[in-house]
């Protein structure tokens, strides 16, 4: 209340005795309470800096005069169900509602599509009806859909040195065959990758044993959609 009262003297004259001020706050249904400490809200060092990264890899990509070296091309997926429609519509009072509106949402329909700072790429539009309802539209999306779609609607028709931006949806992320393993690999998997690049271990070593190995000694992940 210290700082709303040195606002009101500050900026408009008002040096309202602290009392008073307490009283009015009470009235208009404030309650002066223990807060929340929002952790959720504090962002993870890894975040901070990945989004730095794609910060300076963006400004990277612009001449002086803010126009783009290479092409840049945005791609994103999401849904709509048939029946969409907001709940509130016009009538006269007296007649009360009388447009009815469709029960259920309807069939969910997915969509893929891209774009440049000249607008839609031509082609790239992608609209299918979902086989299955599921929380999210991640379920009906795959690696198998998404690459189908990239590999002949997205990049026949974009320039050749273009800069694509995506998300980190898990279709977009899928490994080569051959990938490094990862934590949530099979102890069977780790000593796989071993033995194929030719790394020595013994079958005494343990799981997390195993991972460090693989980590000490792997390149790079390689993702299917790079190459």
């Amino acid at each position: 209340m210290g700082n709303l009262r040195q606002y009101l003297i500050e900026t408009h004259q008002a040096a309202i005795p602290p009392v008073t001020l307490w009283r009015t706050l009470q009235r208009w249904g404030f309650t002066y309470g223990t807060g929340k400490r929002r952790w959720a809200l504090k962002e993870r060092d890894y975040v901070v800096l990945a989004r730095r990264r794609y910060l300076r890899q963006k400004r990277a990509n612009r001449n002086p005069d803010g126009s783009l070296q290479r092409p840049e091309v945005y791609l994103d997926e999401t849904f709509v169900n048939k029946n969409h429609a907001g709940q509130f519509t016009w009538y006269l009072e007296e007649d009360g509602p009388w447009v009815n509106k469709s029960a259920g949402k309807g069939p969910r329909l997915l969509m893929v599509h891209a774009m440049t700072v000249a607008g839609w790429v031509p082609g790239a539009e992608l609209v299918f009806e979902a086989t299955k309802r599921t929380g999210d539209y991640h379920g009906q999306m795959n690696w198998e859909n998404f690459s189908t779609w990239f590999a002949d609607q997205l990049l026949p028709p974009i320039p050749s040195h273009a800069l694509l931006i995506l998300d980190n949806a898990p279709y977009h992320h899928v490994w080569v065959e051959d990938a490094v393993p990862t934590p949530q690999s099979r102890k069977e998997q780790l000593c796989a990758w071993l033995t194929r690049n030719a790394l020595p271990w013994t079958p005494d070593m343990l799981k997390p044993e195993l991972y460090e190995l693989c980590k000490k000694f792997a390149p790079a992940p390689t993702f299917r959609l790079d190459q």
